[in-house]
């Protein structure tokens, strides 16, 4: 099941169906992420962290859906 969500995250980020970067709180938090490298690239490891977390935000909702839906569906 895992593998199946991370497939279906990296097409709708690809496909701009989950667009992080037009969301203006994101925005905000990730410019003050930036900022604390003064212009450079993020590490390797933070820019794996937020894509992480990013994934893991996805597959919540995904299942929460997924569930509310059977819930609806039975109700």
């Amino acid at each position: 099941m895992e593998e199946n969500l991370r497939e279906l995250y990296i097409r709708e980020t690809s496909r701009d169906g989950l667009d992080f970067d037009s969301d203006p709180e994101y925005q905000a938090y990730y410019t003050q992420a930036e900022a604390l490298w003064e212009g450079e690239e993020l590490p390797a490891a933070l820019f794996h962290l937020l894509d992480t977390s990013n994934f893991l935000s996805f597959a919540h909702g995904f299942r929460l859906g997924a569930q509310l839906a059977g819930w609806v569906g039975t109700g």
